[in-house]
């Protein structure tokens, strides 16, 4: 069996070459598998808050911010919510843009109710289903409002919370809400003592705590018949957790000074039936344990978590934990049979693959893939580069070779060196959108980095890039060639793409002159404005006019236009790739002329999940395809990585640019440097160089397994010896890596000066 390697010296894979599987009536597919390492670090779920259906989950659970995920125990997932100000079980009470007003969101249904706000009232955190508080000003004394919206929407009907002192302060201090009531505490008007107030919402009456014993006592915790506080003593040195029966709040609560480390703020506690339970501060692991609240010896529950407990809205606890990253699950933990402390897995979270942190590419052949350290023990430790050559056997068996390190993703931030914290510089670890990898034709990857910013395209040493959202860049390395407004562009070779000025049309420009070289009408339905993405593979020009509307392929050598799917999508030689979300997969559109007539149209590639908090568009993240006429690339539901190699008629292999001067002056040790850029990854390749007339060789240079970039170096000598001046002809010839294509050869004249 012949194998067509394409690069040098691949002995070895990373799985088995696997049978080729066939895209929904479509062509048969070679198919192979990159697993990845399982971490030490558990998944997170991050949630931070839930009711009986599901959970809320954020990327920093600890300090939520960005936007958030809703995951329903179906398996349902809402995404980009926004970080709400305040959480009750499933709710949520977001801030209204320009506007007092607030918006109570359900997450489960995804219903929401938005309080209309009097103008003479400042908005409170404490809220539930349809109730809002709110603190107004009356004869110069600060009181309370329950703003209830009917259960058909419209005003709020309004009560005054009765049971307040006159003392009542301007502000309600970390209060905490549940479908019942709310607790706050608030600093009083002139000098007093902190006073801690518990509302009832059916009565619209509030309670005061006797805590005069304390300085203050905060940060509650709510379950159906306790309250938690964190009591700090009157000289504000020492602190212990306090607990007060919630249907005698009048009665002195219950001081549990024995726990280990939980002395401040940051412990996270709840309460379930008469037993506290806590998350031990001083240990490493983080267990959760829980104690009698009439005393007693501590029980743990948890050997290991991530150190947050959820009040959900029928008083259970959630929290993340177990043994280890094998063991990991959002658990449960209600009161058992006999009222103490039961714990049981809410939802699995099985072990975190080193792929799923995102980024990937294939390029000429190369799958480039951003990993995490398997072994590291904390999140956002770092990403890194890795590389798999792949090769594809006569009889259509796929394989991916061993993996390659190719260094660590983050970057240098340099200082501005005024001697200020920071100004040395510092380093930034590569997460998010900095892992969003484009491939530049030569085997290689950019990214996002302090010197290279949002990449719009890539080929070579060309980049689109956009140094800020309503600025562009056209580069050449370092050098700047042209900027201009933020527009879809796309690179092939030395061309690049743009839209033009009438509405369907694409402008070509050369690169690195910028000289405009003609204008397609593609049929594009969208102005130029409005065109989202353009992307160039050889002949097929493909254009979209956004997310959930118009897109298309134009074909530049039969001048058809050939209809796709909307979505993000990824153009290749002879086929494009489209994400469906509403479907879960990737879906692949064969062309005319690259496959049979009876295969043409659109299929369903494979399968394509949704992973916690990616973002919509997920191509260079969690799937890719190699444009040069190679394959697809996409993480499975296990975290590994899936291989597809489409079988398509591609175009012949071509040169996209080249940089050869007609002449050489080696009369001052000048020397001959050329190179090309070709359309796909060669086996081998030679140049020639001959004299003219008489075709007498003069100089030959020969490589194997580039991928895309040739270059060459010569000083005009042959033997060692300055060849005579006069005409030569360089010719060069390279072998696609797929045998069954024609080679290249291309050819020029060449004078050179050696006296």
């Amino acid at each position: 069996m012949t194998v067509l390697a394409l690069g040098a010296g691949l002995t070895g894979t990373t799985a088995p070459a696997a049978a080729a599987e066939s895209a929904a009536g479509g062509p048969q597919v070679p198919t192979t598998t990159i697993p990845g390492e399982r971490m030490v670090l558990p998944r997170s779920a991050g949630a931070i808050a839930a009711d009986g259906t599901g959970y809320l989950s954020s990327l920093s659970p600890r300090n939520p911010s960005g936007r958030a995920t809703w995951v329903g125990d179906d398996g349902r997932k809402v995404a980009d919510l926004p970080i709400a100000a305040a959480y009750n079980g499933g709710y949520g009470l977001e801030r209204v843009a320009d506007s007092q007003d607030r918006r109570i969101r359900h997450y489960a249904s995804g219903t929401t109710v938005t309080v209309d706000v009097p103008e003479t009232d400042a908005v409170t955190d404490v809220f539930a289903k349809n109730r809002l508080v709110t603190l107004r000003k009356v004869n110069g004394k600060n009181t309370l409002r329950l703003l209830e919206v009917p259960a058909g929407g419209g005003k709020p009907v309004e009560r005054a919370v009765t049971g307040l002192p006159d003392d009542m302060g301007p502000y309600l201090y970390t209060p905490a809400s549940d479908s019942t009531g709310a607790v706050f505490w608030y600093k009083p008007v002139g000098d007093g003592p902190w006073r801690t107030v518990l509302l009832d919402f059916a009565s619209a009456k509030a309670t005061l705590l006797p805590t005069e014993q304390y300085g203050v006592v905060e940060y509650p915790r709510l379950s159906p018949d306790k309250i938690v506080f964190l009591a700090v003593d009157k000289k504000f040195d020492v602190s212990h957790t306090y607990v007060v029966d919630r249907h005698h709040p009048e009665r002195p609560g219950t001081a549990i000074t024995t726990l280990d480390g939980a002395t401040d703020f940051n412990t996270e506690t709840g309460v379930v039936g008469d037993w506290l339970v806590y998350v031990s501060p001083t240990d490493k692991q983080r267990p959760v344990r829980a104690v009698p609240l009439s005393g007693g010896p501590v029980r743990t529950l948890l050997p290991r978590s991530r150190d947050l407990i959820v009040s959900a809205e029928d008083g259970s606890l959630l929290v993340e934990g177990g043994s280890g990253a094998d063991d990991w699950a959002l658990r449960r933990i209600t009161a058992g049979p006999g009222g103490e402390p039961a714990v049981a897995v809410r939802t699995a979270l099985p072990a975190r693959s080193v792929w799923e942190v995102g980024g990937l590419a294939v390029d000429k052949g190369r799958v480039l893939l951003a990993g995490e350290n398997p072994r590291s023990t904390e999140p956002y430790d770092g990403t890194s580069l890795s590389t798999s050559d792949l090769s594809l056997s006569t009889d259509g068996k796929l394989t991916a070779g061993p993996l390659r390190d190719e260094g660590d993703l983050g970057y240098w931030v340099p200082g501005d060196g005024s001697g200020d914290p920071g100004s040395s510089g510092y380093y930034v670890s590569c997460y998010g959108d900095c892992l969003r990898l484009t491939g530049t034709g030569e085997g290689k990857v950019v990214h996002k980095t302090y010197e290279t910013p949002h990449v719009v395209a890539a080929a070579g040493t060309y980049r689109v890039v956009r140094p800020y959202a309503e600025r562009q860049e056209v580069r050449d390395g370092a050098k700047v060639l042209a900027t201009g407004p933020a527009r879809a562009a796309a690179l092939w070779g030395n061309t690049l793409w743009t839209p033009g000025s009438t509405t369907g049309t694409l402008t070509s420009t050369s690169l690195p002159s910028m000289k405009v070289t003609g204008t397609i009408q593609t049929g594009a339905t969208c102005g130029a404005a409005d065109l989202a993405d353009v992307q160039a593979v050889g002949r097929w020009l493909y254009w979209s006019c956004g997310p959930g509307r118009a897109a298309g392929v134009y074909d530049q050598t039969t001048r058809r236009a050939i209809s796709v799917p909307t979505g993000p999508a990824q153009l290749a030689d002879g086929y494009l790739v489209s994400q469906d979300d509403a479907a879960g997969a990737l879906k692949i559109t064969y062309f005319p002329d690259a496959v049979p007539a009876e295969q043409v149209g659109t299929h369903v590639l494979t399968a394509l999940p949704a992973p916690l908090h990616a973002p919509q568009d997920r191509r260079g993240l969690f799937w890719a395809v190699d444009r040069f006429g190679g394959a697809v690339a996409s993480l499975d539901a296990h975290g590994d990585v899936k291989v597809q190699w489409p079988q398509v008629r591609t175009s012949p292999l071509a040169a996209t640019a080249t940089s050869v001067p007609a002449v050489l002056d080696a009369r001052k040790a000048g020397t001959w440097k050329a190179s090309w850029q070709l359309s796909k990854a060669v086996t081998n390749w030679k140049l020639t160089v001959r004299r003219t007339p008489g075709g007498q060789v003069v100089r030959e240079f020969s490589g194997s397994g580039a991928r895309g970039a040739l270059s060459v170096e010569w000083d005009g000598t042959s033997g060692g010896v300055k060849v005579p001046s006069g005409g030569y002809r360089w010719t060069l010839t390279a072998q696609p890596a797929n045998s069954s294509d024609k080679a290249l050869t291309v050819s020029e004249a060449l004078a050179v000066r050696t006296r």
